[in-house]
């Protein structure tokens, strides 16, 4: 999934504060960040997690994130 199509669904689904993440991690403004609620599907939450690691991002997972089952903590 490319940028803009993960921009896009996460603004169509009312993640604004999440874009603004994202936006920030670009900018290098951040780099390590707490991974709030994705809306949508577990796959969808996966593309965001990769997509913000593959910027470079530290991603820390909340306990309890059964959306994103199988992948490691960073940490």
């Amino acid at each position: 999934m490319s940028r803009d199509e993960i921009l896009g669904k996460l603004y169509s689904l009312g993640a604004i504060s999440l874009i603004h993440t994202i936006q920030d991690v670009e900018a290098g403004r951040v780099r390590h960040i707490v991974l709030p609620p994705i809306p949508g599907d577990p796959a969808f939450a996966r593309e965001v997690l990769g997509f913000l690691r593959g910027m470079g991002a530290e991603v820390d997972l909340p306990p309890g994130r059964s959306s994103l089952r199988g992948l490691r903590p960073v940490g």
